[in-house]
């Protein structure tokens, strides 16, 4: 293990103590019954009237569509109200929450809900047709709540929370759930081509929590503009659940402009803004950016990829009065595993910082020999946020650990002060705006147009998203493949930001001599 440079864990003055999801909620409920805990559509929610939309809809839940512990409920939810109380009166029934991306195609979408055996679906009208699509493709049709207006064959969100909240609450207690218990599958993409379902514990959310507070300089004090997507780890294991703990406010918005962002922070006072880099290089690149909409802001947080320094540096130049924290995290890791400080975040922008309290950094070889300080290799953590493995995939999950440290998959060295700098990636993954793409999932969708002999997907820097996709691709002797055509095929099965933006035809791959494609070479 590298020689002990990283901070000690340090008292947290928590007036909660769960040991579960379910508990945190009911607790800090009776705690700040009549404080808002949400702003949607600048109608603020309090904790006492969510508290009631729970235990109804928990109670419809189970009582109308038999959902127990052991079963799984997606949610293809754009950001908002509706999402938390879902989410929160699925994990009172004991059971378990499959939050999906709403950019995926209704194929990735269908693969989800089959693999992770999802048993009902709650949507939103605003992606009620991309849900009904996904089903649609499956030899079963699965029963589906829709949040507003559902057509017919399926459910109002409305229509589950009819009755009175205190009777709907002592019929449904909420289930007894362990800490080491499953709050949620959420999906990541696969080195095969295929995602896999990372097992996230109830215990591992509540240190995420602790994650917040002791990196982050979470507050009580805070309002949390919640812009990150509530199907990503950011929102859900690091705003939500800490909001919670604390008391603080969150300002929920599904809008991903930075204007439209920072018109929010203004008008609810918000004070901290977490994000992916691609949402402060936009911001930095506004004709008419007014730094007084921001002027609430004292955190400013970026995470999913590389910040570039200039990024870093307009930031500084126009809120100078925020602290800026990059922080590294995966879906594997809950959240997040390394924070760099406020100071450091011009003179070490290379760097991700250091784990945070009682998570530890190693760095390995590919033979899974730890390295030294300096040397470069593959950066492994292991702590209470590492997740519980990947659903029905336990050869994946074996090959994710050395022992009992989980590889990052990133390429990282650690200096002699502790800090840790990522060196590059060990597995090929490509980050378009804070979002992963596997070049697999890319190369197959394009290898299934008839013609395409070889595909290999690649990345390629870009000024606002960090990266995007490249494709190069063979076709077979005596075919003519069209650009335009091989675009159209990927965004019919692809999310937007997976379909290659760049594809270049040739007339073979690069491989080295063992028959592997060199793709620095592409």
């Amino acid at each position: 293990m590298l020689p002990n440079r990283f901070r000690a864990m340090i008292e947290i003055n928590d007036p909660l103590s769960a040991t579960n999801l379910t508990e945190l909620w009911a607790q800090a409920a009776a705690r700040y019954g009549d404080r808002a805990v949400a702003i949607d559509n600048d109608r603020a929610y309090r904790y006492a009237e969510l508290e009631g939309a729970i235990a109804r809809i928990a109670a419809g839940l189970r009582d109308r569509f038999g959902i127990e512990p052991g079963r799984q409920v997606g949610l293809i939810i754009p950001n908002c109200v509706e999402f938390i109380v879902a989410y929160l009166a699925i994990l009172r029934c004991g059971a378990v929450a499959v939050p999906i991306n709403v950019r995926l195609r209704p194929e990735e979408i269908r693969f989800i809900l089959g693999d992770a055996e999802v048993a009902l679906v709650i949507a939103h009208e605003a992606t009620r047709d991309l849900a009904s699509e996904a089903m649609a493709l499956r030899e079963r049709r699965l029963p589906m709540i829709v949040i507003g207006k559902a057509r017919e064959g399926a459910i109002a969100f409305g229509d589950l929370q009819s009755g009175d909240a205190a009777i709907a609450a002592a019929q449904s207690p909420g289930a007894s759930t362990a800490s080491s218990g499953v709050a949620a599958i959420i999906y990541t993409s696969g080195t095969t081509g295929r995602p896999k379902g990372s097992m996230i514990t109830h215990a591992n959310v509540l240190f995420n929590s602790s994650s917040a507070i002791a990196g982050l300089g979470f507050q009580p004090d805070d309002i949390h503009l919640l812009a990150v997507p509530l199907f990503h780890v950011t929102g859900l294991n690091t705003i939500l659940p800490t909001a919670i703990r604390q008391g603080a406010p969150m300002a929920i918005t599904a809008r991903v402009s930075p204007g439209e962002m920072m018109a929010l922070c203004a008008g609810q006072g918000a004070t901290t803004f977490l994000g992916v880099p691609t949402t402060y290089i936009l911001m930095s690149q506004m004709k008419e950016l007014d730094p007084g909409q921001m002027r609430t802001v004292r955190l400013i947080g970026y995470s999913g990829a590389p910040m570039p320094v200039r990024a870093i540096e307009r930031l500084r130049e126009t809120f100078p009065w925020a602290d800026l924290h990059n922080f590294y995290g995966l879906t594997e890791t809950t959240s997040i595993a390394t924070v760099l400080p406020a100071a450091d975040a011009l003179s070490r922008p290379d760097s991700i910082g250091k784990t945070v309290p009682e998570v530890e950094p190693a760095i390995f070889d590919p033979n899974g020999r730890e390295l030294l300080t300096g040397e470069t290799g593959e950066l492994c953590l292991r702590g209470p946020n590492i997740f519980a493995g990947y659903w029905r995939r336990p050869e994946a999950t074996a090959e994710a650990f050395f022992g009992d440290w989980f590889r990052t998959g990133d390429l990282a060295s650690v200096d002699a002060d502790g800090y840790i700098v990522l060196r590059g990636r060990v597995k090929e993954l490509i980050i378009v705006g804070g979002e992963n793409v596997y070049p697999a999932e890319v190369e197959q969708v394009l290898c299934q147009v008839e013609g395409v002999a070889e595909a290999a997907a690649v990345g390629v820097e870009h000024a606002v998203h960090g990266e995007l996709v490249k494709a190069v691709v063979v076709a077979h002797p005596g075919v003519s493949l069209n650009e335009l055509d091989l675009k159209r095929h990927c965004s019919e099965r692809l999310a937007s930001f997976k379909v290659p933006r760049i594809i270049e035809f040739r007339g073979a791959l690069p491989r080295n001599p063992s028959g592997k494609v060199v793709k620095r070479e592409l």
